[in-house]
Formats: structure tokens, C-alpha cells, sequence
């Protein structure tokens, strides 16, 4: 595993994230998912949402790593109602309790850029009360914008994938030239092939507005999942750990081999060629 530098608080995380959502699963299932990322050199968890029943592996997780080696991500929805601070402090500050933390390394509202300088405010104070570190929001498609930059949030995720053009890499290099923490996600962003994009949206999917897999040309794509050694996500991370303004990039899964061969797929160099194809096939996208 490669680690990146998360801020000027010293911190360090692992190239990715495991994100720790709603999926059914039993809590065994649960515990083994947590301690295989551990094992793979994964040190970054975030929990999409309260999502109760994943705290007991998590306190299983710093019970055995530690709390400093750990960064801890919660996201949570604002709420748009001013006098809905104590909520807010109470839901963080219960989950803290459960998992056996002081606080949680970020906290980022979920509502794709959507949070108002109340909001904002409501963030501030969590982080001025010790029970987040950093704070910040998640921004929608189109990547973050001036206004974002401005309004007083420390972390930004933000949508980085095989669709990323020129233009969104700059922008965010302006965002870290700003001391700004960046948080890829969406970095297999293409959708699935017409035939399987079937369906209602699962796990992060909701949280995130999506373009329809219709408005991409998933054929010009297909040479990802053909090239030997590799799965199409593994090349897609490859590709988006190419920038160097991400600290860190979210991936979700539950099977322990898709988290495997993606943990090991931070190691390795894209496959020769593949770079210029996926920009090729970005171009041949319809607009």
C-alpha cells in the first residue's frame, strides 16, 4: 500500500478509502471486510451515513491499530434548519461513544455541495469542539467550484475518473494550492455495460448525482475489461491515483477479492498504453 499526506496536521492515509455503507451483511461479514482492508494496508475508513451496525468493527479496528495509525471519515446530511446544531452534535458525538473514538479525522456533509453558510457554521463548530479534526462537503459532477474554495471548508471530495478532463485536474490543483485536503470518488465512472445497467442505484450511488450510464459510450471503454491481469475498476483507480492532488480515493465494495485486487492495484503501474486509450476513449464520449 502507498500512503499520500492528508493535511498539515501530519496525518498520512492509505491511497484508498474503504467506504462503510448500508449493504446487508452479517457482522461477522462486517468484522472480516474491516480487518482485510487492515491487512492490505488500508488505514482510512468512511462511514457513508451513521450506519450503526458498523461500529463494532471499527472499534475492533482501533482496538488492534491503534487511533492515531486510523483516519476516520463520517459523512452526514445537513439539515437546512438552524436550530438543528444539537442534533448534529448528538448524532457525531454518539457514534464516537459507540466506536470508542474522541473524534472523527473529517467530517463531510454528503449533499453534493449543497450545505449553506449555516451549515458550514454548524461544521466549524464540531471541529472547534474537538469532535472533528477537518471539515468539509462532498461537491456533485462537476467537480468543486470558486465558491467552495471560499467558504471556509479544510476537505472537498470530489468526483475523479476515467471522465476527468484537463480542466478538473487544474481546478484541482488550484483547490491544494488553497491548503484544501481533496477526496476522489467515483473513479469507475462509466457505469456498467448497457445490458447490466439495470435497476435502482445501490450504496454511495444514492448519495451521488450520477449521469445516466446512457449519456456515456460504455463500448469505447471496453478494452478495460479486456486486458489481461486487470479488471476494468482496477484500471480505472490505477488511472485516478495518477493525480497527485487526491490524498486518498474512495472505494466500496464488500467482496474481499474486488478489495484485494484493488489494494494491490495501487502498487502497480497502469499497463502500457492504457493512459492515452482511456483518453481517446473519453473524446469519443457522446457530449
Amino acid at each position: 500500500m502507498r500512503y499520500r499526506p492528508f493535511n498539515r496536521a501530519g496525518l498520512a492515509t492509505s491511497a484508498i478509502t474503504l467506504t462503510l455503507d448500508s449493504s446487508p451483511l452479517s457482522p461477522a461479514k462486517r468484522m472480516e471486510l474491516v480487518f482485510a482492508a487492515l491487512e492490505a494496508g488500508v488505514n482510512s475508513f468512511d462511514l457513508a451515513g451513521p450506519c450503526p451496525d458498523w461500529r463494532a468493527a471499527l472499534s475492533a479496528a482501533i482496538e488492534a491499530a491503534g487511533r492515531n495509525v486510523l483516519v476516520l471519515t463520517l459523512q452526514v446530511s445537513s439539515s437546512k434548519d438552524r436550530g438543528a446544531m444539537g442534533a448534529l452534535r448528538a448524532q457525531v458525538g454518539g457514534c464516537l461513544d459507540e466506536i470508542g473514538a474522541a473524534r472523527f479525522d473529517v467530517v463531510l456533509f454528503d449533499d453534493d455541495g449543497a450545505s449553506s453558510p449555516a451549515d458550514v457554521a454548524e461544521l466549524q463548530a464540531l471541529r472547534a469542539e474537538g469532535l472533528a479534526g477537518v471539515v468539509g462537503v462532498t461537491c456533485d459532477r462537476g467537480g468543486p467550484s470558486l465558491d467552495m474554495m471560499n467558504a471556509g471548508y479544510d476537505v472537498l471530495a470530489t468526483p475523479f475518473g476515467l471522465q476527468a478532463d484537463a480542466g478538473l485536474r487544474k481546478r484541482l490543483r488550484t483547490v491544494v494550492e488553497r491548503n484544501i485536503t481533496l477526496i476522489g470518488y467515483d473513479f469507475y465512472d462509466i457505469g456498467a455495460p448497457p445490458a447490466l445497467a439495470t435497476g435502482a442505484p445501490k450504496g454511495l450511488a444514492r448519495l451521488f448525482k450520477r449521469a445516466p450510464v446512457a449519456a456515456v459510450d460504455t463500448d469505447a471503454y471496453e478494452f478495460l475489461r479486456r486486458t489481461p491481469g486487470w479488471t476494468a475498476e482496477e484500471i480505472a483507480l490505477a488511472y485516478a491515483l495518477t493525480e497527485p492532488s487526491l490524498a486518498t480515493i474512495r472505494v466500496q465494495t464488500t467482496d474481499l477479492a474486488t478489495l484485494d485486487g484493488l489494494a494491490k492495484a495501487v502498487e502497480r503501474e497502469l499497463p502500457a498504453g492504457a493512459a492515452a486509450q482511456i483518453e481517446m476513449a473519453r473524446f469519443s464520449a457522446p457530449a
